[in-house]
């Protein structure tokens, strides 16, 4: 498991500035799988661990989208509904291919639920804050987030790694509620300067959010404004 410290100098590079270059925006070509080039969302199936949150976190995260949508609509693609605002525990599986999501999602299913009869999820909640309003590789804007303390770390964690024993991934777990996905054609500097006004005037504040293990959801999902959920782990 990831300590806290080395876990908060992994995230040192967030800050309150919007990283891109004062040039022509060009997104991740990430953005391609779930973004049509009229900027409405494809299909795109695959499953996940999230926590669902509460109402009025749901709320005050959608505030900041919209803001975001009223300044710069032209930087982002479709917007997200404030239904599927979520945190990310796990990614699973992700596929532009039915077929293939459909089978991987089957054999990811039965292994969590085994996972979590041999070793059941505690009824617990785990403080966080934000922490910047950040772009994320190029392929979305993002509401990054920070446990409170090490304890709450350790929580989350904790949580993680058990769901990796489901499906491994290469990559750590950084917490964040996605806020919107880009253009899928780019945008040009004079709306890369005005993004990073936003930016800038969003991450003035701060605000605490707490995640609570009675809202942990696997689900699936067919667009990134389509989530089901399956079943609580809890």
């Amino acid at each position: 498991m990831e300590s806290y410290s080395d876990f908060l100098k992994r995230i040192s590079w967030q800050g309150p500035e919007f990283g891109a270059d004062d040039a022509f925006f060009q997104p991740d070509g990430r953005v391609y799988e779930k973004v049509k080039q009229d900027n409405h969302f494809k299909n795109f199936y695959g499953d996940t661990v999230v926590f669902d949150l509460e109402k009025k976190t749901k709320k005050k995260v959608f505030e900041l989208i919209e803001k975001l949508y009223d300044t710069v609509p032209e930087c982002f693609s479709e917007k997200l509904n404030e239904s599927t605002i979520h945190m990310t525990l796990h990614d699973l599986s992700a596929s532009d291919n039915l077929g293939n999501a459909g089978s991987q999602s089957f054999n990811n299913e039965i292994k969590l639920l085994e996972v979590i009869r041999n070793n059941p999820i505690k009824p617990q909640t785990i403080k966080m804050r934000t922490n910047f309003v950040i772009n994320m590789i190029h392929t979305s804007i993002v509401l990054a987030l920070v446990p409170a303390d090490e304890s709450e770390w350790n929580k989350l964690a904790q949580l993680f790694d058990a769901i990796d024993s489901v499906k491994s991934l290469d990559y750590k777990l950084t917490p964040h509620i996605t806020l919107a996905y880009y253009n899928y054609n780019g945008f040009d500097a004079g709306s890369v300067q005005k993004l990073k006004e936003v930016v800038r005037l969003l991450n003035k504040e701060s605000f605490e959010i707490t995640l609570n293990t009675n809202k942990l959801v696997y689900q699936k999902f067919t667009s990134m404004n389509n989530y089901v959920s399956v079943f609580n782990l809890l």
